[in-house]
């Protein structure tokens, strides 16, 4: 999978765009809306700004990652004995290889990811998303 305009950062719950902006997916995102098209083969992750004092600064109001050409996606299910507000937060963002398709919560360093690796979203209450596609982009909403 071809990361199109942005890589992960080496912190494990952000990416940096192509312009070095640095998105905090823990701390200053929240998780709103999982997209999935399957005759069209994409996918639409979507984060919107959090209202948290410490997200003020944030220049973003929402932004997307839109996968093209999806050829594999997993949803495991979230761990009930958290609250429902940490479904929004991701707990860990990295490239997993596809031997590893059955395991979410380790996590693998990105600069030894391969090209044909997942990509997988762990989120606080253990819910998580793993997907493969041919590309993905990043969209800022400001």
């Amino acid at each position: 999978m071809k990361l199109l305009n942005f890589t992960l950062d080496d912190q494990y719950i952000g990416l940096l765009s192509s312009k070095n902006e640095y998105l905090d997916l823990h701390n200053n995102f929240e998780f709103v809306q999982l997209l999935h098209s399957p005759t069209t083969a994409t996918l639409n992750l979507a984060w919107q700004k959090s209202s948290g004092k410490w997200a003020a600064q944030e220049q973003y109001r929402k932004i997307h990652l839109l996968f093209k050409g999806v050829d594999y996606l997993q949803v495991q299910a979230r761990n009930p004995q958290y609250p429902a507000s940490e479904d929004v937060t991701i707990q860990h963002i990295c490239r997993t290889p596809v031997e590893a398709r059955d395991e979410f919560e380790s996590i693998y360093f990105n600069h030894d990811a391969l090209p044909n690796y997942d990509l997988l979203l762990y989120f606080q209450s253990e819910w998580a998303i793993k997907v493969n596609a041919a590309t993905v982009r990043l969209k800022l909403d400001s």
